[in-house]
């Protein structure tokens, strides 16, 4: 199983929208196949900072899922403030 850390910055004050719009994301992504897990986290720091993290069968299932955030993300644009940090992991255990 993989895991992903994705690590996004807003663009300053719009942290909340960028939350809002990442958690209606999630609603779809749950339902891809190979899916097991797509949890959206807003910072208690700093609002502008959002960590998504989720989980995959495999390269295949995560391969799917790339291909339909293409559709799924097009709003993304205008409240990211640069691109997200991802960081891939093999599940332990």
């Amino acid at each position: 199983m993989l895991g992903i850390v994705a690590i996004l910055t807003a663009q300053p004050g719009k942290g909340d929208a960028l939350a809002a719009e990442m958690s209606r994301i999630a609603v779809e992504v749950r339902k891809e196949e190979g899916n097991h897990g797509y949890t959206v986290h807003q910072s208690v720091d700093d609002g502008d900072t959002v960590m998504i993290y989720e989980q995959y069968n495999d390269q295949a299932a995560l391969d799917a899922h790339r291909e339909n955030m293409k559709g799924l993300g097009g709003g993304l644009k205008d409240l990211l403030a640069g691109r997200p940090d991802v960081k891939l992991f093999n599940v332990a255990g």
